[in-house]
């Protein structure tokens, strides 16, 4: 009797222990939708580092909370940025970067290769002095460096602290050179994807700091072959050759060199959008945490907010989080996309939400939004004739149509 109760202990003991071995490994995949990061058949998010010190803000990863994946190709992502007196802290060194970071893909002959572009502000939070730089790193093979005799810019190629090279540029003597931000003043980061006249790649760093869009450098790749593919990838399909993600976000970290900074107090507006074709889009899905940047921030909470018009923005704040994980989705969250379709052409469509609008000029007439679901009044006006005039329900978790003709 003993003998049977030791081995019916010892089974026990064993299931046990396979149960907890199991949870363990499991843990992370089994719970996904209570930590909301994706889990898909593409790019696995758990290999990123998700607690902080990370990059913190807005990232489109091409997969949704749910874990379906898309891709998304654009020639063109912007950001805003609104800082109500932030102020972070590294050893008494108050600087942090804002970097507006993506990865453009390029395929001629049988190649395949990857370049991730950061469009950065350089801040002093004490001070609220900023800089523009941008940097070029060659994602095309884990550690590539870049060819400084294939690469064109105001900038140059110099050597990074992990040996291999990549592409730097300061902007100097330009209206955003050393500006002092007011509080709550937008400026504005977007990057482009274009071939030149001479089919070459071509990646060009803009920013809008109130006085209009300047153009503060234009890189171009010196590829001779005929370009099969070139754009701006979000991608949940598949890695870079480098095996990093096909992104695109907005986040804030420390100031350079893979440093981490603290928020001590403050907080900031972010949001992401690419030209879809006919219009500047939020992205639909969004995680706060970046993966392909190495410079983090301590102590910063981003939540998933709207504008009174019903626009989509993250709200990064002071404090404490536990973890990192989806910011909004269509699967999970209150939004939903509204599509126009005209059958006029140059429309200035108007979206009216508890008195507060948003307008748009739509050239082709067409355009698509991602909205906080509610009730709209929506009108189109062509050559200042009001052609179109509803009260709408936008609905969330689906797309939204209305035809104008």
């Amino acid at each position: 009797m003993d003998d049977q109760k030791s081995e019916l202990l010892l089974l026990l003991g064993w299931v046990f222990a396979i149960t907890v071995i199991a949870v363990v490994m499991l843990y992370p995949y089994s719970n996904y939708q209570f930590t909301s990061l994706g889990i898909s058949d593409g790019v696995n998010l758990y290999s990123c580092k998700y607690v902080e010190p990370a990059p913190m803000g807005i990232v489109d990863y091409g997969v949704s909370s749910y874990g379906n994946v898309y891709n998304i190709s654009t020639s063109s992502v912007q950001s805003s940025i609104t800082l109500d007196n932030v102020l972070t802290n590294l050893s008494n060194d108050y600087n942090a970067s804002i970097q507006l970071n993506l990865n453009v893909m390029l395929q001629y002959g049988n190649k395949t290769q990857a370049y991730f572009a950061q469009n950065v502000i350089l801040m002093d939070t004490e001070t609220g002095r900023i800089n523009f730089i941008d940097n070029v790193w060659n994602d095309s093979a884990i550690n590539a460096s870049l060819n400084g005799s294939l690469i064109t810019g105001k900038g140059t190629v110099s050597p990074s602290l992990k040996n291999y090279t990549y592409y730097f540029y300061q902007s100097v003597n330009q209206t955003g050179d050393n500006i002092t931000l007011k509080n709550n003043q937008t400026v504005y980061l977007r990057t482009n994807s274009s071939l030149s006249k001479k089919g070459m790649p071509e990646m060009i760093f803009s920013y809008n700091d109130g006085n209009g869009w300047i153009e503060y450098d234009k890189v171009s790749l010196l590829i001779n072959e005929s370009i099969k593919n070139y754009s701006i990838l979000i991608s949940g399909f598949n890695y870079t050759p480098s095996y990093n993600f096909y992104n695109a976000g907005i986040i804030i970290g420390g100031p350079g060199d893979g440093s981490n900074t603290t928020l001590i107090s403050g907080s900031a507006g972010f949001t992401l959008s690419y030209w879809n074709e006919n219009n500047f889009q939020n992205v639909q899905d969004a995680y706060d945490f970046g993966c392909d940047t190495e410079e983090g921030i301590n102590n910063a909470v981003v939540s998933p907010s709207f504008y009174n018009n019903g626009l989509l923005y993250a709200n990064i704040s002071s404090g404490k989080k536990i973890y990192l994980g989806s910011l909004w989705s269509m699967n999970s969250s209150d939004i939903g996309i509204l599509y126009i379709n005209s059958s006029f052409h140059n429309i200035i469509i108007s979206l009216n939400k508890n008195g507060h609008t948003f307008n748009e000029s739509l050239r082709n007439g067409k355009g698509e939004f991602t909205m906080e679901a509610g009730n709209y009044i929506i009108n189109a006006y062509s050559n200042g004739n009001n052609i179109y005039s509803e009260n709408y329900t936008l609905k969330k978790g689906i797309i939204n149509n209305i035809d104008i003709k």
